[in-house]
């Protein structure tokens, strides 16, 4: 074998993938906001365990509507409708999150999460539903990726693009009959929408869903 064939056959061979340790921390650097507000929720929900006066003072009630304006937000904060919400939600969070922002960047990921905790709880006052949780949030998120899949820019084949359309019927379903997680996700759609057109109108990257897949 020739030194320029020996040079083709080595170059042909792929790269070798970095240690496991290392693709783990390169991981947790991209997605450490997602991370940080695990952490901060999962804190304020164990204070509002331990302490009904906490729990009380983080809930929708409606002192929000006597000028306790931060019961607008603070319902996001904590779980406390048991072990099956806690779980649930954290795994949401950490799933949806983690992916969300890969696709989105953080800016875009806060952006996303307020939008859906604001539109869920204003629409939870609205119908005076009364109670707590970070699944609002993070139906923001969901709603954005939603939209990531259906627009295209996933790169996903046609069976999951259709299952994120009839996601985002469902929302209209969950609006029309009182849920208050259908305003959240419709609201990240049309939201994340507009920030996957600014980022193609201006040249800006869109990941696919190989390029954001845990596992590259």
């Amino acid at each position: 074998m020739t030194t320029e064939e020996t040079s083709m056959t080595e170059s042909a061979e792929p790269a070798a993938l970095p240690p496991r340790s290392e693709r783990t921390t390169a991981r947790l650097s991209q997605t450490w906001l997602t991370w940080t507000v695990f952490t901060v929720t999962a804190t304020t929900t164990v204070a509002g365990l331990l302490s009904p006066a906490v729990r009380e003072a983080m809930s929708r009630t409606p002192g929000f509507l006597d000028g306790q304006w931060w019961r607008l937000i603070s319902p996001i904060l904590i779980n406390p409708e048991g072990w099956h919400q806690i779980v649930f939600n954290a795994a949401a969070l950490l799933v949806l999150g983690t992916v969300a922002e890969r696709v989105y960047g953080r800016l875009r990921w806060i952006a996303l999460y307020l939008a859906g905790a604001l539109s869920g709880e204003i629409f939870s006052y609205a119908m005076g539903d009364y109670s707590a949780g970070s699944s609002l949030a993070i139906a923001g998120l969901l709603g954005g990726l939603t939209a990531w899949v259906v627009l295209g820019h996933a790169r996903l084949p046609a069976f999951p693009r259709v299952g994120a359309v009839a996601l985002s019927a469902g929302a209209v379903l969950l609006v029309v009959i009182g849920d208050a997680h259908g305003a959240p996700i419709l609201i990240g759609f049309a939201l994340g929408s507009l920030m996957l057109w600014h980022a193609r109108r201006t040249g800006s990257p869109i990941p696919t869903a190989k390029q954001v897949d845990p596992q590259s």
